[in-house]
């Protein structure tokens, strides 16, 4: 296959764009023993078709070929036929192309006949490439055919070049742009081919469209390099190089690359490429020199009939109206085909439709009978579903007022904490209302005493009055600090109003911490604990409900506490119970933060913390709504959140964030 892709890019190399490659072609005088050693005629077909595309280009391929086809036809071997006849017509395209035509029409109809799909494509192409020379459209069309059959049967550019073929034929039909698009299409894939081939065939026709683009000195730089890049002489090259040099005006190099032009076209019988050069040389010569210039004008005339006679236009017409007849026929009897086959598809779906009908109706049918059974079933299940909802309903209402009363629950034990840190808490004033008391009664006694003698001490008097206003005024102070204590636990007894208020967040977690380390103090003389406070000193006032946040902390410091007491118990060397509380502003939130060094909370339990009735304290010790109800309040009374970290083992923090 290898080989045979090879031998169709060496046809397609000198008019597809491509020169030859680098790998040394067959030796022709290795093929002409092999075919005076054949033993059969067919085997003599193939290495005529292997002949036609080795050794130099010239008219001896165009003669292997033809004989090729002459004994495939007279042995009536149709693949020898397709191969020989691709191989011929394509080769005489150049020199008579009028030939062509008919031979290549012939081949397509055998490939089309035999499904020889791969042939058909080349087929295809070389019908493209004959045709652009005199009927672009016609060519264009042949060339979208080809490669529409390509895309559909998977052969690649490796056997028919068909973007840089596409390209060759906007370029020499004028269009320099839509040429320049194909043939960088078809260069990409030149460089990317498996096979090592020489772009040199690229490079002309590059710079034969920048000549028509009018860019001359980008022209003969691709003429140059394709010079140098070919093994043999390429006639349209020196053509192109010969243009630029007559229109420099420099014309004895004109005359000189347009003469090699002729000379490299004439000995490979290129009447096509004859006839271009000897035009090019008449217009050269017809100022300069009329008799050589009638020479040049003679031969391109005599070249002219020969490829474009009367008789051979009109036999290609005849071709053409019979391709375009048989094409017609075969349309019609595709849609003759598709119109049966659509009326069959027709008969077959009222069939369809009618056997759907009689289905449905069994089915309406059967349906309506166990219709009437599922609602006998319904009924019945209707009166146990009716039972059954009372039944949840009694259910559910009893749950809801067990949960009421667990609710109620947890805020009285949370009142019995607080009211314990209370209690103590409000010993300190009362403490310091009684002992100063006590001392402003002597006081007074010493200033009476004082004012009685008759030689009073001014000074000492004043001395004692101040001392008294101090005292009275320790004494306010401390009775409006006892004060504060009793309305704290006030607020916090009755139910929350729903009422945000702006609140002193650092002083509200001062307050309640106190107040939940002296509750456990009242319940454990022997537990100390570090209270470690690092509020953020301009902290501005939040609207919060004071009452909800102050349950939240002390839910979050009873926990704190709870679990450094559980630790202390161990009796670790060292240990110290530690307490944490820290105020900040995180962007547009004022986070609270509460962290103890305590048992800490294991991985697993981190997802249920904040779940309803769920608590890692022993039973009896806690009823698992703290921090559920704490969840609620942030969340969803304050659109805050609330986040739980730690090491088991270590210690734990909550993160209070609340809306600044």
């Amino acid at each position: 296959m290898k080989q045979y892709l090879l031998s169709v890019l060496f046809a397609l190399g000198p008019i597809l764009i491509w020169g030859q490659t680098n790998t040394k072609a067959l030796e022709l005088d290795s093929l002409k023993r092999e075919l005076a050693n054949a033993k059969t005629d067919t085997a003599r077909v193939l290495i005529y078709a292997k002949m036609s595309w080795a050794g130099p280009n010239g008219p001896a391929r165009l003669e292997f070929a033809r004989q090729g086809l002459a004994l495939a036809k007279r042995i009536h071997y149709d693949k020898g036929i397709i191969l020989c006849g691709n191989e011929y017509a394509f080769k005489l395209v150049e020199v008579d192309y009028y030939s062509a035509i008919p031979i290549l029409m012939e081949i397509k109809q055998r490939c089309e006949r035999t499904n020889n799909q791969f042939e058909l494509v080349r087929t295809l192409g070389f019908l493209g490439y004959a045709y652009s020379k005199f009927d672009f459209p016609k060519g264009l069309h042949y060339y979208k055919q080809c490669k529409q059959l390509m895309k559909k049967t998977g052969v690649t550019e490796d056997v028919i070049p068909i973007n840089a073929a596409i390209g060759h034929a906007y370029k020499d039909h004028g269009s320099p742009d839509s040429a320049l698009v194909y043939l960088q299409k078809g260069y990409q894939w030149a460089l990317k081919s498996p096979v090592t081939l020489k772009p040199n065939g690229f490079l002309r026709n590059f710079g034969e469209v920048y000549y028509k683009k009018r860019q001359p000195d980008l022209a003969m730089s691709y003429f140059r390099r394709s010079i140098a890049l070919s093994t043999e002489p390429d006639g349209e090259v020196y053509e192109g190089i010969a243009r630029i040099y007559q229109d420099r005006n420099q014309l004895d190099s004109a005359q000189f690359y347009a003469k090699q032009s002729l000379a490299i076209q004439q000995k490979g019988n290129r009447s096509i490429y004859i006839i271009k050069s000897a035009h090019l040389l008449f217009d050269l010569y017809k100022t300069s020199n009329p008799a050589e210039a009638l020479k040049y004008h003679l031969l391109a005339s005599a070249t002219k009939d020969s490829l474009f006679s009367q008789d051979k236009a009109r036999q290609v017409e005849k071709l053409a109206f019979e391709e375009r007849e048989r094409e017609s026929r075969t349309q019609r009897r595709i849609e003759a085909h598709q119109l049966a086959y659509q009326s069959q598809i027709r008969f077959y779906s009222v069939l369809g439709i009618l056997g759907l009908v009689v289905f449905i109706a069994f089915m309406l049918y059967r349906n309506n009978r166990q219709k009437q059974q599922a609602n006998k079933l319904l009924e019945q299940q209707k009166l146990e579903i009716q039972t059954q909802r009372d039944q949840t309903t009694r259910t559910l209402y009893q749950l809801q007022t067990t949960q009421t009363q667990l609710i109620q629950a947890e805020k009285m034990a949370s009142l019995g904490e607080l009211t314990a840190g209370i209690a103590h808490e409000i010993q300190n004033p009362l403490n310091f209302v009684n002992n100063f008391s006590e001392v402003s009664v002597e006081l007074v006694g010493e200033l009476r005493e004082e004012e009685t003698k008759a030689d009073r001490d001014p000074e000492l008097i004043g001395e004692l009055l101040d001392d008294l206003t101090q005292n009275l005024q320790k004494i306010t102070q401390h009775g409006h600090r006892a004060s504060s204590i009793v309305k704290g636990m006030l607020e916090h007894s009755r139910a929350s109003t729903g009422h945000r208020e702006p609140t002193d967040i650092n002083a509200l977690a001062d307050e309640y911490l106190k107040l939940a380390y002296h509750g456990l103090r009242a319940k454990d003389k022997n537990f100390n604990a570090y209270l470690v406070t690092n509020f953020k000193s301009d902290l501005e006032l939040v609207n919060v409900v004071p009452q909800d946040i102050g349950r939240v902390l002390l839910n979050l410091y009873n926990n704190a506490f709870y679990a450094t007491q559980q630790r202390s118990k161990q009796a670790e060397t060292g240990y110290q119970p530690t307490v944490t509380v820290q105020t900040e502003c995180v962007g547009e939130m004022v986070q609270i933060r509460v962290r103890d060094n305590g048992m800490g909370i294991p991985e697993a339990v981190k997802t249920k913390i904040f779940q309803p009735f769920f608590t890692t304290k022993p039973t009896g010790e806690g009823t698992g709504l703290g921090l559920s109800l704490s969840y609620d309040i942030i969340t969803k009374g304050h659109g805050g959140t609330i986040k739980v970290t730690g090491v088991e083992g270590e210690g734990t923090e909550f993160v209070v964030s609340l809306p600044a």
